[in-house]
């Protein structure tokens, strides 16, 4: 993988951020904050549709199937119709997937809905990544999606206790909530920017060879290859390969946490305690942490971020009580906060011009992938051997991941020490 900017960035002197970026600030708040997540759509099918459990649970792995299609197909249609047209499809797919939820009760409907209302959680993410691409300086690019990501964990904090409210009045109001914030969201977007012209995304000298003949197709070709670039571009499909095994760690705190916690004796309260510290900390300290590592290169802040996630799930193989599991909480959190708004920044360095969005939706495709493989994994393995085989296991895959960076790292560094002589091969 190799790193094009590994600069400090801090040492640029900061620039305001333009108003277009606060309005894209401002929809992705109200969007996670009326989102249709699956714990919600399972207490609404729950209350209002009358389907048993079994059939709520396929229900809501669908929903995930559509937040995986709807990452990779979110970033060929930001680049394609601009961020302006990419989040006003998903707000239409959103309001669309609430309106058959709240008219329709057979469940091969609800499917549709279910995997339409998965879609809109994830399409509309790559048009930020493509709005921050166009409107700032390349220094800039970490902070905003720093802030990006503190928006989205702001509304994530404030969903649960507003949609628990309204669901205990009616799920319909669950439902017109979603409605709400989507129309605010879709409003909003009229104001952010649409498709630049053709000649503007042409492809430089910059650009790999490979992304350069893509940007020559047309059609449903050139969607394909848009959506197949960021896995054949050798430095982005390697950070991609080590996302999805941080993302596989990660997610285990919505599978294999829960129940771990619970056979050590802990309530399902004090395990949302525990959980919501996460969204706590980066709601108060995610800027902090931002501009404290601003100075630090990226391929640093990577390493830095795997060695903190494998830790601190790896911690839980010998916690006992919330005190410790709060503890090991506190320091994957920590590279989290570190790796979320530098993978964006990456990701947009090294995305050729007009395709920032397929590289980002890449990005979501693989971390909602780790969900879908890591979940059942982690699930099997800590029924097979325990809790202590789990964590190990997540504690030796995050170092190996940490260890493929720091190679990775070193070899961009001595690259950079020793260029290549023109036209010939260089040291081995």
């Amino acid at each position: 993988m190799t790193v094009r900017a590994t600069a400090r960035l801090g040492s640029e002197r900061r620039v305001p951020l333009p108003g277009v970026f606060w309005l894209l600030f401002t929809g992705v708040l109200l969007n996670r904050l009326g989102i249709l997540v699956p714990s919600f759509l399972t207490l609404f099918l729950a209350t209002e549709s009358g389907i048993g459990p079994g059939a709520t649970g396929i229900l809501v792995g669908v929903w995930g199937a559509g937040s995986v299609t709807g990452s990779l197909a979110g970033g060929v249609l930001a680049d394609r119709t601009g961020a302006r047209g990419a989040i006003l499809v998903s707000q239409v797919t959103a309001i669309g997937a609430c309106a058959v939820l709240a008219a329709v009760a057979q469940p091969a409907v609800l499917g549709g809905a279910a995997f339409l209302a998965g879609c809109a959680s994830t399409l509309h993410k790559p048009a930020g990544t493509v709005v921050v691409a166009q409107a700032l300086p390349e220094s800039e690019h970490v902070r905003a999606f720093g802030l990006l990501y503190w928006a989205s964990n702001i509304g994530a904090a404030i969903s649960p206790a507003v949609s628990g409210f309204l669901l205990s009045a009616s799920g319909y109001w669950l439902i017109a909530l979603n409605v709400t914030t989507a129309l605010a969201y879709a409003g909003l977007a009229h104001r952010l920017p649409g498709p630049r012209p053709r000649a503007e995304v042409a492809p430089t000298g910059a650009a790999d060879a490979a992304d350069a003949a893509d940007a020559a197709g047309d059609g449903g070709r050139e969607t394909v290859r848009g959506l197949l670039a960021p896995f054949r571009s050798p430095a982005t499909a390697w950070f991609l390969v080590l996302s999805f095994c941080l993302a596989a760690i990660y997610l285990q705190k919505q599978s294999a946490l829960p129940l771990d916690m619970k056979a050590h004796g802990l309530s399902s309260q004090v395990y949302g305690l525990v959980v919501s510290l996460n969204g706590f900390l980066i709601i108060t300290t995610q800027p902090l942490v931002s501009r404290l590592t601003r100075r630090l290169a990226v391929d640093v802040q990577f390493l830095c971020a795997a060695v903190l996630v494998a830790v601190g799930f790896g911690a839980n193989a010998v916690a006992v009580g919330p005190w410790t599991y709060a503890a090991a909480l506190v320091v994957w959190t920590a590279g989290e906060m570190l790796l979320v708004p530098q993978a964006s920044a990456f990701l947009v360095r090294h995305a050729p011009p007009g395709r920032a969005g397929s590289y980002q939706g890449a990005y979501g495709f693989v971390w909602n992938l780790g969900l879908v493989v890591g979940a059942p994994v982690g699930m099997a393995v800590l029924r097979t051997w325990g809790s202590a085989a789990l964590w190990t296991g997540a504690l030796l895959l995050g170092l190996s991941v940490a260890a493929a960076h720091a190679l990775t790292m070193l070899r961009t560094r001595r690259r950079a020490r020793c260029p290549r002589p023109l036209g010939g091969r260089g040291p081995k």
